[in-house]
């Protein structure tokens, strides 16, 4: 008998599904997704979902678990969907996670819970986050309610309605507080409403979830700006706590030669901003979009951003693409030492550049290479980037350091430019009013989630700095218990 580290029996999985590949998802054709902004993966279907559910092996390390950085109790929730209690697949899901619908679509699951699965150790792994998400789509599909609590009289503002201000709204208002989301803009999800194409994370889901949390008595106000709006001391009069999860809105620049005199360069969080707030508003038929019609557009920045950059780009017009990614395409000491090893490892391929080849015959991006210089018209508008390549060095404890190469610049068409470069922090506004201490990063100081005013805490980017989605999430979960236990 083999047992658990509780001292419990480990009971094997009756009759799992052994097939190596794992269940695919369905995908919009490519001639729908070159055309539309409609979600381009698809939720499984009850039959697929029972099928991938099969091929988990409940195996008793929980490395899946351990990999997730909310800590999702994959293999329980599994097991849950198996005896066919969905309902209660989704309470695990939504005890450790409060945007389950928002993470399973967005996150780097090869990279975190998958990459962990001991089935794929010598197949693919299980399909965790499209698992996940057909429980969740099948919760909402069911109509259950969201459990309550009592409640306990207290009172919480939160500015922001990004990942970790919807979060911590969430676990504070099942502990019982009242809670009260107030945002600048006219949509609740911050960059999951605004920085996320609609292709990858369909905004009704967003405005899906800003209505479960509504019926459990959240309350959003929309259009107000602290400072504004609303002053800081109104809300430390009003509430017993105040919560700033404000996210980073400073886009980062870059060193160009030319670039502060250039017009048609955009940083990638406004260009994808305009794009997704008129669609969303007109279809993109009021014009307020940063169109790529007809243009010969230069991504920098070759990670999800750029992407997203590059999928809005195609389906607005754009006669070419290209993406410059700084960085090599394989990083780190195992691709050095063992040219297989990519091989072994699970890559994802973002659905952007699959359409890219269709439409163009190539994938777009170049690596080890960025801009030196930005060539301009006599009205100032760019007509050209000068680049260049990167030598890619390692030292002997395998840091990357990257130097231009002499001689190896180039020329390249260029109408529009979009810099998805991160960002270096977040918008002082906020902070100014409030007045609360910085760190050298300018990110808001923090001591176990409490700045430095009495009953003001932070939580998200605008305390760690850029991060994921669930990362951002997961920090709201735990900002919620720190203010649970200040209002006790």
């Amino acid at each position: 008998m083999l047992l658990m580290r509780d001292n419990t029996e480990f009971i094997p999985v009756k009759n799992p599904n052994l097939q190596e590949s794992r269940t695919e998802a369905k995908h919009l054709p490519i001639a729908q997704r070159l055309s539309s902004f409609d979600e381009v993966e698809q939720t499984y279907t009850k039959e697929e979902a029972e099928n991938e559910a099969a091929r988990c092996l409940k195996c008793p390390t929980h490395w899946c678990e351990k990999q997730c950085p909310a800590g999702v109790p994959v293999t329980d929730f599994i097991a849950a969907f198996r005896r066919g209690d969905v309902e209660g697949a989704y309470q695990l899901i939504r005890g450790a996670s409060a945007l389950p619908e928002i993470c399973s679509r967005v996150c780097p699951q090869h990279k975190q819970c998958q990459s962990e699965c001991t089935r794929s150790i010598r197949s693919m792994a299980v399909g965790i986050g499209r698992l996940e998400r057909y429980v969740v789509d099948a919760h909402y599909a069911s109509g259950a309610a969201e459990k309550t609590a009592a409640s306990t009289g207290k009172k919480v503002a939160v500015v922001g309605a990004g990942p970790s201000g919807l979060s911590v709204a969430q676990f504070l208002t099942d502990k019982g507080h009242a809670v009260t989301v107030y945002d600048k803009e006219d949509r609740m999800g911050g960059l999951m409403e605004y920085g996320i194409p609609n292709m990858k994370l369909e905004k009704g889901i967003v405005e899906r979830k800003i209505q479960s949390m509504e019926r459990q008595g959240v309350t959003f106000v929309y259009n107000t700006l602290v400072g504004r709006d609303i002053t800081e001391a109104e809300l430390e009069s009003q509430f017993d706590a105040v919560v700033l999860a404000i996210g980073t809105g400073n886009a980062r620049k870059l060193q160009i030669a030319g670039l502060d005199q250039a017009k048609g360069v955009y940083m990638a969080v406004d260009f994808l901003t305009s794009n997704t707030k008129s669609f969303l508003d007109s279809k993109l038929s009021d014009g307020k979009n940063v169109s790529a019609e007809g243009k010969h557009v230069i991504i920098v920045g070759g990670g999800d951003t750029g992407n997203d950059c590059v999928g809005t780009s195609i389906r607005t017009g754009a006669a070419s693409v290209t993406q410059l990614e700084m960085m090599p395409k394989h990083v780190g000491r195992e691709f050095i030492h063992s040219p297989r090893i990519p091989k072994l490892k699970e890559v994802k391929t973002d659905t952007s550049q699959e359409e890219c080849k269709v439409r163009f015959g190539k994938d777009p991006h170049i690596y080890q290479t960025t801009v030196k210089e930005i060539k301009t018209d006599a009205s100032g508008q760019i007509t050209a980037v000068v680049t260049v390549d990167l030598d890619a060095i390692y030292d002997e404890h395998f840091r990357l350091s990257l130097e231009e190469i002499p001689g190896t610049e180039k020329e390249l068409p260029c109408d529009l430019m979009i810099i998805a470069a991160g960002f270096s922090g977040p918008d002082h506004t906020v902070i100014d009013h409030f007045k609360v201490d910085i760190t050298e990063r300018s990110n808001i100081a923090t001591t176990d989630y409490r700045t430095s005013k009495e009953n003001v805490f932070a939580c998200g980017d605008c305390r760690t700095g850029q991060s994921l989605v669930v990362k951002a999430m997961v920090d709201g979960r735990t900002c919620a218990d720190v203010v649970d236990a200040y209002l006790k």
